[in-house]
């Protein structure tokens, strides 16, 4: 494989699991330096060691991106050790499932502060730090586009999300800074098992979903080429327009999701 993103400096955070984790190998296979962000320390020194013996280069740092501090001090490691910031990926995130009626206030404020203050702190604190044809790439959902039943609280952080990055690229066009949105639909991941829960929810149906390594290689491919959206597959990007274009149809369709 070329390596076309030989040099370049990536910020990963949710890195020790998951998309983020498959994130960071395919970065660094493509020749970023990946510094991994994320708060499972031992998770994240097994994936440097990993990346180093197929011959990449990481920094493991333990961040928990809702404390501001905490973002802070990556950041200042990673351009104490590197000198910039070329890459931004916003991946950490946690779900919550639970009828709207039913979420908890404090779960949903600390799902936000994760998903989207999380985000954001990230991204101000890196900003500064990068020059012209850096990226910053957010991490959403199909869902964050059309809302579903039972993990309503969860597609409110990823629209929040989508808010934000769609204002940002606007704001940041002039500095040569680009921004992407990603919507992966269902992957196969740990993601929902270590979701919040509301209370005895069933975990419904939901399609099998693809591997994280393709997620990843779309962020990969995002990371050198600054699309402004990117959809893992066809499909996911069938169902953003169908939904967008016949909301009232999608509402009878998800009713029975809603018995659940």
């Amino acid at each position: 494989m070329e390596r076309k993103l030989s040099g370049r400096i990536a910020v990963v955070t949710g890195a020790s699991s998951g998309i983020g984790a498959a994130t960071a190998r395919e970065l660094a296979r493509r020749g970023a330096v990946v510094v991994l962000a994320a708060r499972d320390e031992g998770r994240l020194g097994k994936l440097c060691r990993e990346i180093e013996a197929a011959g990449g280069r990481a920094l493991p740092v333990r961040t928990d991106v809702a404390v501001r501090d905490s973002v802070r001090r990556m950041v200042e490691q990673a351009v104490g050790e590197f000198g910039r910031i070329d890459i931004l990926v916003n991946n950490a995130g946690l779900g919550l499932s639970g009828r709207v009626a039913e979420v908890r206030p404090e779960d949903l404020r600390y799902v936000f502060e994760v998903n989207v203050i999380g985000a954001l702190n990230c991204i101000q604190e890196a900003l500064p730090h990068m020059r012209p044809g850096g990226r910053i790439i957010n991490v959403s959902s199909v869902i964050g586009k059309r809302s579903i039943p039972m993990v309503g609280a969860y597609c409110a952080t990823k629209a929040a999300m989508n808010a934000l990055s769609d204002a940002l690229r606007v704001e940041v066009a002039g500095s040569g800074i680009t921004v992407t949105s990603v919507y992966p639909g269902t992957t196969r991941t740990a993601f929902r098992e270590n979701s919040r829960r509301t209370g005895g929810e069933k975990r419904g149906w939901r399609p099998k979903g693809v591997p994280p390594e393709r997620v990843a290689q779309k962020i990969a491919r995002a990371a050198e080429r600054g699309p402004r959206d990117v959809y893992v597959r066809p499909l996911d990007r069938l169902f953003v327009g169908a939904v967008t274009l016949l909301p009232g149809v999608a509402d009878r369709v998800l009713r029975g999701w809603a018995k659940g």
